[in-house]
């Protein structure tokens, strides 16, 4: 498995493996879950995106930090529950076996994956902040809200903050205790 363990910045992009991809790239990758099964590879070229932004070579948008926050935010849940809870295989919609994360709480348990993590949390605080905010202010909300549901651990890296294991919680086990009580919606609803 390549975990872009040479990857490194440049002005043109990341240099990994004698190919230079380009930091914007990199950014729709992590968005699109291009690196969801391999966190390692993914949490690297973000590094390298950082040092990129750091060293003036490269400059984000409000968008593009949401995009890479979110990401991250939602790697670090991920690897903690796993921790936590371990895996389990799950038989997905093609008559195949995908591995989930167990996620257990308060109201039960649950199988999660990084992308429907990634599109919950663009659901739930991005749009509520924008709706209340306007789109402006409202993606500056969104944005600190990311940063303040992680704390950095010197020698350990990313955790989730108290404020981000709040949140997560209170996702998960308003999701569990719906289904409890009402089971799967017949079709999906719109919020």
């Amino acid at each position: 498995m390549d975990n872009a363990k040479n990857a490194q910045a440049t002005p043109d992009g990341v240099l990994d493996n004698g190919k230079v991809t380009g930091y914007s790239v990199i950014i729709r990758a992590l968005n699109d879950g291009e690196h969801d099964a391999n966190t390692v590879k993914g949490l690297r070229l973000l590094a390298c995106l950082w040092e990129a932004v750091e060293n003036g070579w490269y400059r984000l948008s409000v968008a593009r930090e949401i995009i890479i926050w979110r990401w991250l935010v939602v790697a670090v849940f991920i690897g903690q529950e796993k921790d936590k809870n371990g895996t389990a295989d799950v038989p997905n919609d093609e008559g195949g076996i995908d591995r989930a994360v167990i996620y257990r709480g308060t109201n039960g348990g649950m199988g999660i994956y990084p992308g429907p993590e990634r599109f919950a949390l663009a659901n739930h605080v991005e749009s509520i902040a924008i709706e209340k905010c306007g789109a402006e202010q409202g993606l500056l909300l969104a944005l600190d809200m990311y940063k303040n549901m992680l704390t950095a651990r010197p020698g350990y890296g990313f955790r989730l903050s108290e404020f981000g294991q709040e949140a997560f919680e209170m996702l998960h086990d308003g999701f569990i205790e719906e289904l409890n009580k009402n089971g799967v919606p017949a079709a999906p609803v719109m919020h």
